[in-house]
């Protein structure tokens, strides 16, 4: 299942933006989120920046599920079990 996942570029409490299960409330728009990461077939940062991010950084999911990636350190032990 490929998502992509972004950083909030706004100050908005993460709480509401979230439900339950972390995933973003279907009303929260896009555009508040910078893209950083592409999880798929050809998973890759999206910018050249990317693991330089403190690892709790929070991430989030624009056009799916969380599936198990909640930060910038799970992003970053996704790509290290894949190689």
């Amino acid at each position: 299942m490929s998502t992509t996942f972004g950083i909030l570029t706004e100050q908005i409490d993460h709480n509401k933006l979230v439900d339950e299960d972390g995933d973003l409330h279907f009303y929260i728009s896009k555009t508040i989120f910078e893209p950083i990461f592409f999880r798929g077939n050809s998973s890759r940062w999206l910018v050249s920046y990317g693991e330089q991010f403190k690892d709790d950084t929070i991430v989030y999911a624009l056009d799916n599920t969380q599936q198990g990636i909640h930060t910038i350190k799970d992003i970053k032990q996704f790509l290290k079990n894949k190689i």
